[in-house]
């Protein structure tokens, strides 16, 4: 009997699950590390630090399994960082994330420079925190840093190499370096070019499904494990979520609300918006891409009025009250809007500068009115990409609701009824690190298509259907919602 291992390395954690050969979770294990911020702007990690807290998980997960026969291992990461190795594959400086805004300038410069070939290329815009900006900027400001580099990869894939592998990297996760050619799924010779980069530091690429070797001997023997201990290539942590959500068919969305909220659906063909609102990636699932809309402050927002406004030194709200309160309001909260541009937005308006603002805030609103505006205006950002996906021609047929939104009733009610569609939610723990467990288990051969691992290892609850009698009350405030941005962008920060 062997086991399948899914490791997810999050921004600020790592998490580890074990699967046994018929889908059943055995154990999970997580380790926490910090977020390094030297200057403002900067957001960095350690990447020794990322594999200490990795191997630590591994062996509690490890722990309780008397055979300890491992089939195949493979990740999920944190998307589009920059990790810079040696020829000795050491870490030549700290890993630059995706939340760094250092880069700024170079994102400039990579727009004028490749105009609108970037997009019809890379499928998406340019943004800080990026691979490809990341590594122009320490080109120009740490020339002495760019030419110790032998090898830049992303996050998740400094793993491989303390497992022994040699660097690679896998066509879903590198599509967001903004390096990549999603319509051949490998590195782009026009852009790296065009950005003056050393071609020979970009590493092997591989469908994430795809073997790429296996646990080297001594790290074998430090874990205490035995089997094939297969290396599977992995993925980006928002297509192993989708994975563990189930969704690898066009037709499927996957809609989550966590901190930020993200919209994804797979596509069976490259599909590019012109006025670039959505990003186009490669997807884990062979010769599949997807599209994926990003809410910069979903949850956030709601977190933002609890800390900031609700609680006090003498009381602290809990978010089942706060959804309690919610739900004694009215369906459209009395013409209450709330626009979630707290700090920005990514979709559809591409705009750092963008504010959040209350519109038609009324003396007979009350604290149930605020909190469930809040949770309708981020329903109506999660709709803004959704409706992008129809403009597109891709239309829903099964939507699946995760992360912390997902836990309450009435957002998942609130949700459905702007859609004006059922939603469903799975039973899996740990989404990202299932994701990655199921590209162990179908990279392996254990089981022989990604529809198959669904099928075995996803149960989803009784679904969420919309409430009509809000149809019509949540249909006018989505028109209304949508002309607030142009009304109010004179007075944002220019």
């Amino acid at each position: 009997m062997s086991s399948f291992i899914g490791i997810d390395l999050g921004t600020q954690s790592v998490k580890v699950v074990l699967y046994d050969e018929a889908g059943h979770l055995l154990s999970l294990a997580q380790r926490d590390y910090p977020l390094l911020t030297p200057q403002i702007g900067f957001a960095e990690q350690d990447p020794e630090e990322w594999w200490r807290q990795t191997f630590s998980a591994l062996q509690e997960v490890l722990y309780p399994l008397s055979n300890r026969n491992i089939k195949a291992i493979s990740f999920s990461g944190q998307m589009h960082g920059l990790v810079m190795l040696d020829t000795n594959y050491k870490p030549v400086c700290p890993a630059i994330i995706w939340a760094d805004q250092r880069s700024e300038k170079e994102v400039h410069f990579i727009r004028e420079k490749l105009g609108s070939r970037l997009a019809s290329i890379a499928g998406s815009d340019i943004a800080t925190g990026f691979m490809g900006a990341s590594l122009c900027w320490v080109k120009n400001n740490h020339p002495d840093l760019y030419d110790q580099t032998r090898w830049v990869m992303l996050p998740k894939d400094y793993l491989k190499i303390k497992l022994g592998l040699t660097p690679s990297s896998d066509v879903a996760d590198a599509a967001s370096t903004l390096l990549f050619d999603i319509n051949i799924r490998n590195w782009s010779e026009e852009i790296i070019k065009e950005l003056d980069l050393k071609p020979s530091l970009f590493p092997p690429i591989y469908e994430s499904a795809h073997i790429i070797g296996s646990v080297s001997p001594s790290v074998q023997k430090e874990l205490g494990i035995t089997g094939d201990a297969l290396v599977i290539a992995g993925a980006g942590d928002q297509h192993c979520a989708a994975l563990g959500n189930g969704i690898i068919n066009e037709g499927e969305v996957l809609i989550t609300i966590g901190t930020g909220g993200q919209v994804f659906t797979p596509i069976h063909k490259p599909l590019v918006d012109s006025q670039l609102r959505i990003h186009t990636f490669c997807h884990a699932v062979t010769q599949t891409w997807h599209l994926l809309g990003a809410s910069l402050c979903a949850g956030l927002s709601l977190s933002w009025f609890k800390k900031s406004v609700l609680d006090s030194n003498h009381h602290t709200f809990d978010y089942l009250t706060l959804d309690e309160e919610a739900a004694r309001g009215k369906a459209g909260t009395n013409g209450l809007i709330f626009l979630p541009y707290l700090i920005g937005e990514r979709t559809p308006h591409r705009d750092s500068l963008a504010r959040g603002a209350f519109v038609n805030l009324h003396l007979t609103h009350q604290r149930g009115d605020i909190i469930r505006a809040i949770m309708e205006g981020v329903c109506m950002a999660i709709k803004d990409s959704v409706s992008i996906f129809e403009e597109l021609g891709i239309q829903g047929k099964k939507f699946v609701f995760a992360g912390g939104g997902a836990k309450s009733l009435l957002w998942r009610s609130i949700l459905s009824s702007f859609l004006e569609h059922s939603l469903q939610t799975t039973q899996v723990k740990e989404e990202a690190a299932t994701g990655a467990a199921i590209l162990a288990m179908v990279g392996s051969g254990h089981f022989q298509s990604f529809q198959e691992a669904v099928e075995q290892m996803i149960r989803y609850d009784s679904p969420v259907n919309p409430q009509n009698q809000w149809f019509s009350i949540y249909r006018e405030k989505y028109q209304t919602y949508r002309s607030l941005y142009p009304a109010l962008k004179p007075f944002f920060p220019q």
